[in-house]
């Protein structure tokens, strides 16, 4: 397992509703829903900080003004952690890379009690695609009401084609076995060069959009994917929140030139 570097994958997404079944389908819509014993509570999110600004005052990269933030869902765990989830959609009409969210926890007053931040779980986003961000804090402090999430860091990417591998899904199937979505996916190499350190990320949602767990995995970094060779990966993630009803997923990798 390896440290995402780089990555460039198409979006898939569930879109139309199922009967409930324990049998492989496309969407992930209709399924029976965890336990409530198995179900962390639910807490409240507040409004994103207003993105206006990007003067000395705020400190906010111009960036800030183009990526839209959505979330956070802050889930309390059963160890007492809190678990705050959400995505970032690129607005702007050019990819960007190496972003950074941060999360406050606010009291009912709107004071900041904690902070945490975490780079996206996508290293680069095209215009127009999302993805998912974890920011994760031990305890929850006292006088904790609600949650707030903006961009912190981001810059633009150049050079994509030389450095990113072009993948897209074109074949995907999921189940939910016992507290657990697994979906299946097949990658496919549409670029001219070999591509390594490959990613494939999972993201679970409601039917609001929040996002309600994700997961990524990471392949042997010594493997490669070949122009026009299919691998196929199959990823199993358990939602942290309630209502999940829906996914999307991706596909990153970095170009092997030589």
């Amino acid at each position: 397992m390896g440290v995402l570097v780089a990555g460039c994958g198409q979006l898939w997404s569930s879109e139309t509703p199922s009967p409930v079944t324990r049998e492989p389908t496309l969407p992930l819509f209709g399924y029976t829903l965890l336990p409530p014993s198995l179900t962390p509570g639910l807490w409240s999110v507040g409004t994103a900080t207003p993105l206006l600004s990007v003067d000395g005052r705020t400190g906010l990269p111009p960036l800030a003004l183009y990526l839209a933030v959505s979330g956070p869902a802050c889930y309390e765990t059963p160890v007492g952690s809190l678990v705050c989830l959400g995505q970032v959609q690129n607005r702007l009409d050019a990819p960007v890379e190496q972003v950074v969210v941060t999360v406050q926890l606010l009291s009912r007053d709107g004071i900041v009690l904690e902070s945490g931040q975490s780079f996206l779980a996508r290293q680069l986003l095209q215009p127009g695609a999302q993805g998912p961000y974890r920011v994760l804090f031990d305890r929850i402090p006292d006088g904790y009401d609600k949650a707030t999430a903006f961009i912190a860091a981001g810059h633009l990417a150049e050079n994509v084609e030389r450095r990113y591998t072009d993948l897209s899904l074109n074949q995907t199937s999921g189940v939910f076995i016992y507290d657990q979505y697994q979906i299946t996916l097949s990658i496919i190499n549409r670029s001219r060069y070999p591509g390594d350190r490959i990613v494939v990320t999972l993201t679970l949602l409601d039917r609001d959009g929040q996002v309600t767990g994700f997961r990524q995995v990471y392949l042997d970094h010594t493997r490669q994917i070949q122009p026009g060779e299919s691998l196929s990966v199959t990823i199993k993630a358990i939602p942290q929140g309630p209502n999940t009803v829906g996914f999307a997923a991706f596909a990153e990798s970095r170009l092997v030139l030589n």
